[in-house]
């Protein structure tokens, strides 16, 4: 845990705590769980093989992700 009031060291992993240890704990403790299976899960976006810790992590597979990321914020040439 971060020592700032609202800043999580894993807030670039999609922790959403702000500083909160109870929610910081239960999230740790979430992933801890999905690091420990090696087997693949179903995405609820798309319903293609994901990782546990990802879905975990940001509710989706990498490619559902991206595809979000790319309609949001499209590339600019």
């Amino acid at each position: 845990m971060a020592e700032h009031v609202g800043l999580c060291a894993d807030a670039p992993l999609g922790c959403p705590c702000r500083g909160d240890a109870t929610i910081h704990e239960d999230r740790s403790r979430a992933l801890s769980e999905a690091r420990a299976t090696d087997e693949a899960v179903e995405c609820p976006e798309c319903g293609g093989p994901a990782t546990s810790v990802s879905i975990t992590s940001w509710g989706n597979c990498r490619a559902c992700r991206t595809a979000h990321s790319r309609s949001t914020h499209p590339l600019r040439w």
